[in-house]
């Protein structure tokens, strides 16, 4: 954040749209969810990835010295046809191998919460939510601001 704030010129604005995963849900819920869900946060946690960085970056500008901070929260649901409603299978089967060699799901556990996951998500029954995306943007002080 703060290389970003020291790039842009005075008076000129930095703009982020980054994903926040607490929302991210399917209903009714399925255990199999949370437990890739699980094996998810744990990875990601333990290689530096903040998967819930969206609530934070209004904070993160304000600290990088960069103030008038708008936000734009969005959050989608995604129908049976949508190209997205998949995503969070997306991510995991991305993660299969890397997940399944730390030890945080075994292969067959892991192949067995995919599929029923995956026909859990194909059900037109089956609600699903997106992560919560915040759109934020700062505005760095101009030279007159800066002498006031």
């Amino acid at each position: 954040m703060a290389e970003m704030a020291a790039l842009v010129k005075p008076g000129g604005v930095v703009a982020l749209h980054e994903a926040d995963w607490i929302a991210h849900l399917c209903d009714p819920a399925l255990p199999e969810w949370d437990r890739l869900m699980q094996a998810l946060v744990t990875y990601s946690k333990e290689n530096g990835i903040d998967l819930y960085i969206g609530r934070r970056i209004a904070r993160m500008l304000r600290a990088a010295g960069l103030n008038d901070i708008r936000l734009n929260p969005l959050v989608h649901v995604y129908e049976p046809d949508h190209s997205r409603r998949p995503i969070f299978l997306q991510f995991v089967h991305n993660l299969r191998d890397r997940i399944v060699e730390r030890g945080l799901l075994s292969e067959p556990e892991f192949a067995e919460c995919y599929s029923s996951l995956e026909r859990h998500i194909s059900d037109p029954n089956t609600f699903v939510m997106s992560h919560i995306f915040v759109q934020a943007w700062g505005r760095k002080a101009n030279d007159e601001e800066n002498c006031a």
